[in-house]
């Protein structure tokens, strides 16, 4: 970009040739009366002031940044190697030049004396858009939502890289130095890059070092930041050299931040009499992002990050606590393991199902539950969503109740029930005094073992319980289920148990039993199986004195194979290794797994009921819901196994090799055989008995009776 010397009055500088006409030297020779005029942008010794200006082509809107006076020896070096106004104008002339997103510059005109630097000023057009800054905040504190957030980081690091490929450090990366202009349609422009003083220019791409520089000034909360990196790497992992410098400087950087008020304690102490309202950001602790598609809120922190905010009291009491209930807990196990699949049990209403109280899916949703034979039913009530979100659940409970279909509810926490008990406890009232005589069960909180649900100790626990308690002593007929937190980590329960009054009790154990969501339920994690988890759970509901000795597994499922960032582990966002191995399963090993999860754990007799969560998901569901409402080959053989086996009695598991299973029912005047292997190679059946009838998995009659990984139905009597 081309650029002419200019002196207007006692100024002296530069002017681009774009704007080198007479009305424009004229406008700028007006240059102090622009700045008493000027709207304020910006606070602090350099600040930035809004403006117009009178150019050849018109008025156009500019914002006008004014340095402060600075100490002898900056202004020394600044007559060696450039004023802040001078190296900003360079900056932004270097960037237009490269294509690259920042306001057209107009001048920068300064005022020396004796070597000193008395008037600085930089000019550019004003670009009416928002900072990063304060789209970050209104994420983090009003949308709480992951899907605007990817989307500035799928706009904003590509940006970026570009910037450094072509040899430019910013220097001063903050938020607020980063516009995100947009269409009126919501389309996002090309990122601008402002505040430039501080940038330098490379004649190459730059190094790791300064890439890690401008990268580690970027307030991304750390697991978003980990991922903004490999979007910034070609979606790639980022160089290890690269990851690591920037996670070395970004530690010290906002270190350095976070000590500010022990270094300038007087300032510390103005800026916080200054300051009104909610802070810039929430607290780490206190960041929560909905993720629609998946159902989930993400991770937002990094590991670093959880750790610095984690109590570390709670996670010593937890450990104590669990130390001090594992002999008990491990006696009764020992027991409960030795009785599994010895005790007949009726099937009837074990099996459940979670339905989305979406407008969209009810119709179509309860079409496909009549085609399941309208098993039991499992709707979530969520804190974030809203008033009216509740009523279309309330109201969609309410009608499978008018039609006799046992209903569970969850009831879902955000962070923001913490923070606002008021709101959480009227979100509880309004639920629970419509539906306490219309639903099975009530579970209260969920995951809290998980921080990315908000809740980091088991006092939070305890105080989103209260409410409900209240409610419990009003009304006693209430079924509540607890503590509903997920996978194969029990001492987090325990803990839960552990926090509530002490003449309460659960009327079921709820937990969510993700056993292996990369293989078959058979597969042991450690020396714990389906089969031993469910006896290990069922054990701790014996050892509590806070439920009953009823175990129910609400969620439950296996991620769906090419899913991509609608799968529950992939979302927000597929990393490399995500994109090669495509974690997950097919939709045959899906149902079969489905189908054995369901066997081993009601039959064992160690878990009461189970909910497969959820009927119509595109990444785990039964039914995939981006595709029309498709019923993949898992809702066929959840149909079928109701069909045959839902009204059935188990009797009795066969003696056989570890790797195969026959499972024996009795139904009516039937016997009914249902087998499986974990072998991958066909296995013979074990009995010189010959079936009447065979079924596959789907319901299809079939003349072979090998057994497969995909269990097979023989109907014997």
């Amino acid at each position: 970009m081309n650029s002419v010397a200019i002196t207007i009055g006692n100024l002296s500088g530069a002017i681009t040739t774009a704007f080198d006409e007479q009305q424009t030297r004229e406008s700028l020779g007006q240059l102090q009366q622009l700045c008493h005029t000027g709207e304020k942008l910006s606070h602090g010794g350099d600040f930035v002031l809004k403006n117009t200006l009178q150019t050849a082509n018109g008025t156009i809107p500019v914002a006008i940044k004014v340095f402060k006076r600075q100490s002898w020896w900056k202004d020394r070096y600044d007559k060696k190697n450039k004023s802040k106004a001078e190296r900003s104008y360079l900056a932004a002339c270097y960037l237009q030049s490269q294509n690259i997103g920042t306001p057209q510059p107009v001048a920068w005109l300064e005022r020396w004396d004796n070597n000193r630097l008395m008037e600085s000023y930089y000019i550019c057009r004003f670009e009416a858009a928002p900072s990063l800054r304060e789209i970050m905040a209104e994420i983090l504190w009003d949308k709480r939502d992951n899907q605007p957030l990817m989307e500035i980081l799928l706009h904003l690091a590509p940006a970026l890289r570009t910037m450094h490929d072509a040899g430019f450090m910013h220097g001063d990366m903050g938020n607020q130095n980063i516009l995100l202009p947009h269409t009126d349609d919501g389309k996002w422009l090309a990122p601008q890059w402002i505040d430039l003083n501080r940038s330098k220019i490379y004649p190459a791409p730059l190094g790791n070092k300064e890439r890690a520089k401008d990268l580690a000034r970027l307030a991304i909360p750390g697991a978003y930041m980990k991922i903004f990196k490999m979007i910034y790497s070609h979606h790639q992992l980022p160089e290890p050299e690269l990851d690591k410098l920037e996670q070395k400087l970004r530690e010290q950087f906002w270190r350095h931040r976070r000590n500010s008020k022990w270094r300038h304690p007087i300032r510390h102490w103005k800026n916080k009499r200054k300051s009104s309202g909610r802070p810039l950001y929430p607290s780490p602790k206190d960041i929560w992002l909905w993720d629609e598609k998946t159902a989930q809120p993400m991770i937002s922190l990094g590991r670093k990050e959880k750790h610095r905010h984690r109590n570390t009291g709670y996670v010593l009491s937890m450990v104590w606590q669990g130390l001090c209930a594992l002999p008990d807990i491990y006696l009764r196990y020992r027991k409960l393991l030795q009785e599994s699949y010895r005790q007949p049990r009726s099937m009837q209403q074990r099996i459940g199902i979670a339905l989305h109280p979406h407008p969209d899916y009810i119709a179509t949703e309860l079409t496909l539950l009549k085609q399941l034979g309208n098993p039991p039913v499992f709707i979530r009530f969520y804190h974030h969503e809203t008033p009216a979100d509740w009523d279309r659940g309330i109201e969609l409970v309410e009608q499978l109740h008018a039609q006799n279909i046992p209903v569970m509810i969850g009831l879902l926490q955000d962070r923001r029930a913490i923070l606002e008990p008021a709101s959480w406890t009227e979100f509880l009232n309004k639920i629970i005094r419509r539906l306490a005589n219309k639903v099975t069960h009530i579970e209260v909180t969920h995951a809290t073992n998980r921080v990315k649900w908000g809740v980091w100790s088991s006092t939070e626990y305890l105080q989103l319980m209260h409410p409900a308690l209240e409610l419990k002593q009003e009304f006693p007929q209430l079924q509540l289920s607890g503590p509903a937190c997920i996978d194969f980590e029990y001492l987090p329960v325990i803990a839960a148990l552990n926090v509530l009054p002490g003449d309460f009790r659960f009327n079921a154990l709820s937990h969510f039993l993700y056993v292996d969501r990369r293989g078959a339920p058979e597969n042991k994690q450690g020396y714990f199986s389906t089969l031993e988890k469910s006896a290990m759970i069922r054990a701790l509901a014996q050892w509590s004195k806070h439920t009953e000795d009823r175990v129910i597994i609400s969620e439950v499922n296996w991620p769906v194979k090419n899913t991509h960032i609608w799968s529950p582990i992939g979302c927000p966002y597929e990393t490399p290794n995500w994109r090669r191995i495509q974690p997950g399963e097919n939709d045959e090993d899906y149902a079969s797994y489905m189908l054995r999860f369901l066997a081993i754990t009601l039959c064992s007799g160690h878990v009461e009921q189970v909910f497969w969560w959820r009927l119509s998901a595109h990444g785990y569901g039964l039914v995939d819901d981006k595709n029309q409402f498709t019923p993949r080959p898992a809702f066929y053989a959840l149909a079928h196994f109701l069909k045959l086996l839902g009204d059935a009695t188990f009797q009795k598991k066969w003696l056989t090799d570890a790797s195969i299973y026959i499972l024996e029912f009795s139904r009516d005047d039937q016997r009914i055989l249902m087998g499986w292997t974990t072998q991958t190679i066909p296995q013979q059946f074990p009995s010189s008995m010959v079936p009447m009838e065979i079924y596959n998995a789907y319901g299809e009659t079939v003349t072979d009776s090998s057994l497969t990984s995909s269990p097979k139905y023989f109907i014997v009597s």
